[in-house]
């Protein structure tokens, strides 16, 4: 009985919000901008209480002294320090201060997340080098020599040379055709998966609340 009442909400509002695209009532486009708006308040207080986790767990780990508390006291610091200028950049301004770029919020923004994801990218392109150098001694087959050919392209063809204008057409045409298709497919299967998702959340079969 207890799973009787979540089950009847998520279907409820499920079927408000599917129907709300195919209906065009303005009832049913005002409940939905409502239920997405509760959501989008939701997902605020999970990344608050995930804020205050973080601070809870640096703090027990500074308190007890064990290795590498140093690196716990930064990140609290490094948090009140961006949620700081963030508040006193947005204040009293009609856009938040990551939307500008004259802030050091955006200064931050581009200094240290996206150096870290530049860094990080760079990272995967030298871990797939090497795991295709690796894959024919461990794997042999064609595959593994397809995979090889496909990373060599690709980085020579980046090469600013006149010898790998040849290697730089072959690569655009990888990224065109083979990678843009495997990457639609990728897709297709992302969105065939939420879909079946979404009807089993609607008819029952599916109770992400149970846990």
């Amino acid at each position: 009985m207890k799973y009787v009442l979540p089950a009847a909400v998520a279907i409820g509002i499920g079927l408000v919000v599917l129907a709300s695209y195919l209906v065009p009532n303005p009832l049913l486009f005002s409940i939905r901008l409502a239920l997405t708006d509760w959501a989008a308040i939701l997902a605020a207080l999970a990344v608050l209480i995930g804020i205050f986790n973080l601070l809870l767990v640096n703090s027990r780990r500074i308190q007890s002294g064990g290795k590498g508390w140093v690196y716990n006291l930064v990140t609290i610091l490094a948090l009140f320090f961006t949620l700081a200028i963030g508040v006193y950049e947005s204040f009293g301004q009609s856009s938040s201060a990551l939307y500008r770029s004259d802030t050091i919020t955006m200064a931050l923004y581009r200094g240290v997340i996206v150096a870290a994801l530049a860094t990080l990218t760079g990272l995967i392109a030298i871990f797939l080098i090497i795991s295709a150098a690796r894959l024919p001694r461990s794997k042999p087959g064609i595959w593994a020599a397809l995979f090889l050919g496909a990373a060599l392209v690709a980085l020579v063809g980046w090469l600013p040379f006149q010898f790998a204008a040849p290697l730089n057409s072959f690569r655009q045409w990888v990224l065109t055709v083979p990678a843009t298709a495997g990457a639609r497919g990728i897709i297709i299967g992302v969105a065939l998966g939420t879909l079946v998702i979404g009807i089993r959340v609607l008819t029952g079969v599916e109770r992400p609340y149970k846990d």
